[in-house]
């Protein structure tokens, strides 16, 4: 099983351990693990903006249901 395969499941701070030392290695790696880091790097990247995308659109789907819910007249109190 390859290290891009098991991406999705990863917590956010291991994807972020993982492309801090992606990033280290193609600067200060060997000529494998620069070879390895440049090709994990994509992966990794459009798995963090995924996630970005994912929290964004909740928050967004969250506010618009705040405010609609802000919107909504208040029954009507019989007395």
């Amino acid at each position: 099983m390859s290290i891009a395969s098991k991406l999705p499941s990863m917590t956010d701070a291991e994807l972020a351990t993982l492309h801090s030392n992606s990033k280290r290695l193609m600067d200060a790696g060997t000529a494998a693990q620069q070879k390895a880091a440049e090709a994990l790097i994509p992966s990794i990247t459009a798995e963090l903006s995924a996630r970005s995308e994912a929290v964004a659109a909740g928050k967004a789907q969250a506010l618009a249901l705040r405010r609609a819910n802000k919107l909504k007249p208040s029954p009507a109190v019989a007395g």
